[in-house]
C-alpha cells in the first residue's frame, strides 16, 4: 500500500463538499478496504458514519443536490443518496461511538475508518494488517451470528480480492452455516449474483458449497464442480479467439439484472441438470423469470448439441438452437467446452452467430403475419403461427427466396 492516498479518500471525488457533512464524519466499509488495496470499482459506493443526524445529513444533501433520497432504517438511522454512478450511505454509530460501531462489524478488513477532516485511518481491529497479509479475518463469531448473511459475504469478499480465508474464521463459518437458512432467500441470491460475476471464482463456490453455505439450496451441484471449475478457463480461450464473445459473456443478461451471461453459464452447472428440478432450485432462491428461462435455455441448448458427439446437426436444428438461445449462445458454448467439448466443434455455429446476415442464426421474416392472412384470406388462428415458422424453415433450406414464393409455399401447405 503506497504512502500517497487513492482517489476514493479524497473528497474531490465525491460527490458533495467536504464541509457540507458535520464533524466528526468517518468513511467506513469496502471503499476504505478496496482503496486501501488499490481496486477500482464502476460504481462508487461510499459508506459514511456519523455521531449524530445522520438521516438529516442525506437528506440534506439529497435536497441541495437534487438526488436521490432513500431511509434504509429509520430505527437504526441509515439513510441512502443516489447520485449518478455514486451511491452514498449515512449511518448512525453504534452506541454515538466510532470505535463500538466497528467492533460490530462483519472482518477486519471492513472496519477500516477514514476522517477525511484529518486524513488519518481508524483501525482498532488490525484491519491494515490482515490486507497486507491478504487475510479475511472475523473480528468475533457473535458478529457472524448476528447476521447470518456475513457466512456467505466472507466468500464472497475472498474470491473477489483474491484473498484466504482465516482457518479460525473458516471454522467458524463452518459451524454455524445452518443459520444462513434464516436469511432472507433475496439477500442469498444477491451475494451468489456476486460470486457468479467474480472472475475465477469457481474453487470459492465449491469450498462454500463443501462447508454447507449453499449445498441447502443445490443439492445435486458436486457432481458437477469438476465441470464447473474449468468455466473461467473456458471463457479465456473462447474470448483469444473471438473477442466479441468474451465481451457479451462479460454484459449483464438484463440492462436491470446485474448477473452476467458467464455467470448464467455458471448457475446452470450449480443446479440441477434436470430442467423441471432446476426450476424447483431457483424458484425457492427467487431468481426472477428472466434468470429462470435462461438458465433452461441453456439445459435444453446443452441437451441438443450432445447430438453433435456423433453428427452434424441439420439446419433445422441449427434454426431451433439459435431460436432457443438468442444472446444466451456464447453461455452454453462456454458451458460445453468447460463439459469437454472442443472449440472447433462449434466453429461453424460461432461463424453463424457472429455474421448478423446469416439466415440460420438471424433469420428475417419475408412477410408478417397480417400480410399472410391478407394474401390467403385467411383468420387469425395459430395456424398463422405455424405458416410463419415453415416458411422460415423453407427460405433457409432454399425452398422460398421471395414474398410470393413465400405466399405460394404457405397456399401448398394449406
Amino acid at each position: 500500500m503506497s504512502e500517497a492516498l487513492p482517489d476514493v479518500f479524497s473528497p474531490a471525488r465525491w460527490p458533495f463538499e467536504l464541509s457540507q457533512l458535520p464533524q466528526p464524519a468517518y468513511l467506513v466499509g469496502g471503499a476504505v478496504r478496496d482503496g486501501l488495496v488499490g481496486r477500482t470499482v464502476t460504481d462508487l459506493d461510499l459508506d459514511f458514519v456519523l455521531l449524530q443526524d445522520a438521516v438529516q445529513t442525506a437528506r440534506t444533501l439529497a435536497k441541495y443536490y437534487g438526488a436521490g433520497f432513500v431511509l434504509l432504517d429509520a430505527e437504526r438511522q441509515i439513510a441512502r443518496v443516489v447520485f449518478k454512478n455514486i451511491t452514498v450511505d449515512f449511518a448512525q454509530a453504534e452506541g454515538n461511538s466510532l470505535e463500538q460501531d466497528l467492533r460490530r462489524r462483519d472482518f477486519t478488513v471492513n472496519a477500516i475508518a477514514f476522517d477525511p477532516f484529518t486524513k488519518t485511518f481508524i483501525d482498532p481491529n488490525k484491519g491494515q494488517e490482515d490486507l497486507q497479509r491478504r487475510l479475511i479475518k472475523m473480528i468475533s463469531p457473535d458478529n457472524l451470528q448476528d447476521d447470518p448473511l456475513r457466512l456467505l459475504r466472507g466468500y464472497r469478499q475472498a474470491a473477489q480480492l483474491g484473498f484466504e480465508i482465516e482457518a479460525e474464521t473458516k471454522a467458524a463459518i463452518q459451524v454455524f452455516s445452518p443459520l444462513l437458512s434464516q436469511v432472507a432467500v433475496e439477500r442469498i441470491r444477491t451475494e451468489l449474483v456476486y460470486l457468479f460475476n467474480t472472475p475465477n471464482a469457481t474453487d470459492r463456490i465449491q469450498q462454500a458449497w463443501e462447508i454447507g453455505l449453499i449445498s441447502p439450496w443445490f443439492k445435486s451441484a458436486n457432481q458437477q464442480f469438476q465441470q464447473l471449475l474449468q468455466m473461467d478457463l473456458s471463457a479465456k480461450k473462447l474470448g483469444k479467439i473471438y473477442p466479441q464473445l468474451s465481451q457479451e459473456l462479460s454484459q449483464g443478461l438484463r440492462k436491470n439484472l446485474k448477473i452476467s451471461l458467464l455467470g448464467i453459464a455458471k448457475l446452470s452447472f450449480l443446479c440441477n441438470q434436470n430442467p423441471t428440478l432446476a426450476e424447483a432450485e431457483l424458484l425457492k432462491l427467487k431468481f426472477s423469470k428472466i434468470e429462470l428461462k435462461s438458465v433452461l435455455a441453456i439445459l435444453k441448448g446443452r441437451s441438443q448439441i450432445n447430438l453433435l458427439k456423433t453428427r452434424d446437426l441439420s439446419l433445422r436444428e441449427q434454426y431451433f438452437l439459435f431460436q432457443g438461445l438468442g444472446l444466451l449462445f456464447p453461455a452454453l458454448i462456454v458451458k460445453a467446452m468447460a463439459a469437454g467439448f472442443s472449440l472447433e466443434t462449434f466453429s461453424p455455429l460461432i461463424n453463424r452467430y457472429l455474421n448478423s446476415d446469416d439466415p440460420v442464426a438471424h433469420p428475417q421474416l419475408l412477410l408478417t403475419g397480417n400480410e399472410l392472412m391478407e394474401a390467403l384470406n385467411l383468420r387469425p388462428s395459430p395456424k398463422i403461427g405455424e405458416l410463419l415458422l415453415e416458411i422460415q424453415l423453407g427460405q433457409i433450406e432454399g425452398k422460398v427466396t421471395t414474398i410470393e414464393e413465400a405466399i405460394a409455399f404457405a397456399q401448398q401447405l394449406l
